[in-house]
């Protein structure tokens, strides 16, 4: 479930901003990288086994340039904002919501000048266990 729902989460953010970008943390040929995060957890459930989870997920950039960085960051979240819904390859999940958590935000900048940046995602599902 979890891969099916961040390939189909990385296929609508190429859809919505033409960006390259890979299910891994900053791949050596990308510069943009989607990877789950700490924290993912059931907010509700039912008797039935229907389940709402939260699933948190970064989005990395590594370049030179932390203009570029922002201004690709900011065109994912403004396409993730108008995002209709995710589909699921399997039936594994039924979409609920997306919230970006964060404006993009510096991690790290080295001393060559390379920096990286992330912007933060949790996005909502159903799934029944």
């Amino acid at each position: 479930m979890d891969l099916d729902l961040q390939e189909s989460l990385a296929k609508s953010i190429i859809k919505g901003t033409g960006l390259k970008l890979k299910v891994a943390y900053l791949s050596p040929d990308s510069d943009i990288g989607l990877v789950p995060v700490q924290g993912s957890h059931v907010v509700e459930a039912d008797y039935s086994g229907n389940q709402l989870w939260q699933y948190n997920y970064a989005i990395t950039i590594k370049t030179k340039s932390a203009r570029e960085a922002k201004e690709k960051l900011f065109s994912i979240s403004n396409s993730l904002n108008s995002l209709d819904g995710l589909t699921s390859n399997n039936d594994s999940f039924r979409y609920s919501n997306l919230e970006v958590s964060s404006a993009p935000s510096e991690l790290l900048e080295d001393a060559t000048g390379t920096v990286m940046y992330e912007l933060d995602i949790a996005v909502f599902v159903y799934i029944k266990r």
